[in-house]
C-alpha cells in the first residue's frame, strides 16, 4: 500500500466515525426532545433526558457538553426541519394565489402534529431573556423564520417591508393558538387558519 493510499484510507476512517457520531447525536437529540417537550426546559435535567432516552448520563456527557449544547441542539435540528417544511411550499409549484392557504395549511398540520416541540421552542425563547446561553441560537432560528416569511412576501408580490410585521403577527397568533390547543380548546386549530387568511387578506401586492 502506497503512502498516498494509507492516507486515503485513513481519511475515508475519519469520514466514517464523523458520520456515525453525528447519526449517534441525531438519535440522542430525537429521544431528547421527547423528554423536553413533556417536562420543559426548567423542569428537566440530563438524569430526566438519559432517563427516558434509555442511555446513561455519562453517554449524553460524551456527545453533549452539558444540559443546554443538548437542547441548543436539539431545537436548532427540529426548527431545521420545520423552516424545510415550510419552505418546501414555496419552493413548488403552488401559484400566488393559492400560497396562503397552503401555507396556512402547513402551519395548522405542523401544531396538530408537533403542538409539544413547538411549546419547547417557545419555553427556550422566554429562557434567553434570562439566560444569555440561549441567546445565538434564538436569534439564529428567529432570523430563519424572518427570512422565511420574507421569501412568502416575495413569492406573493408584497413589500418586503412589511416581512417583520408579518413574521410578528404570524409567530404572535402560532403561540396563542397554539397554547389553546395545548389548553384544550378544539377548535384553536381552525381558529388559528382562519387567522391567518384574515391577515394574508389585509395585505395588498407591490404596485
Amino acid at each position: 500500500m502506497t503512502k498516498l493510499e494509507k492516507i486515503d484510507k485513513l481519511e475515508t476512517k475519519a469520514r466514517k466515525r464523523s458520520a456515525k457520531r453525528s447519526r449517534r447525536k441525531d438519535e440522542l437529540a430525537l429521544a431528547a426532545i421527547d423528554a423536553l417537550k413533556q417536562l420543559g426546559y426548567a423542569r428537566t435535567s440530563l438524569r430526566d433526558i438519559a432517563e427516558i432516552s434509555g442511555v446513561s448520563v455519562g453517554m449524553l456527557h460524551y456527545y453533549f457538553e452539558d444540559k443546554t449544547d443538548l437542547i441548543t441542539f436539539c431545537v436548532r435540528k427540529y426548527k431545521a426541519g420545520f423552516v424545510a417544511d415550510l419552505e418546501a411550499l414555496l419552493t413548488g409549484d403552488i401559484a400566488p394565489d393559492a400560497l396562503p392557504r397552503a401555507f396556512a395549511d402547513g402551519l395548522c398540520a405542523s401544531i396538530r402534529r408537533e403542538a409539544e416541540t413547538h411549546r419547547l421552542w417557545y419555553d427556550i425563547r422566554a429562557q434567553a431573556l434570562f439566560d444569555a446561553d440561549f441567546t445565538d441560537v434564538v436569534n439564529e432560528i428567529e432570523d430563519s423564520l424572518l427570512a422565511l416569511v420574507s421569501r412568502l412576501f416575495q413569492r406573493l408580490g408584497l413589500s418586503q417591508d412589511g416581512a417583520l410585521a408579518g413574521y410578528l403577527a404570524l409567530d404572535g397568533g402560532f403561540r396563542y393558538h397554539l397554547q389553546r390547543h395545548l389548553s384544550g380548546d378544539g377548535a384553536a386549530i381552525d381558529a388559528f387558519h382562519r387567522y391567518i387568511m384574515a391577515q394574508f387578506g389585509g395585505l395588498n401586492p407591490q404596485g
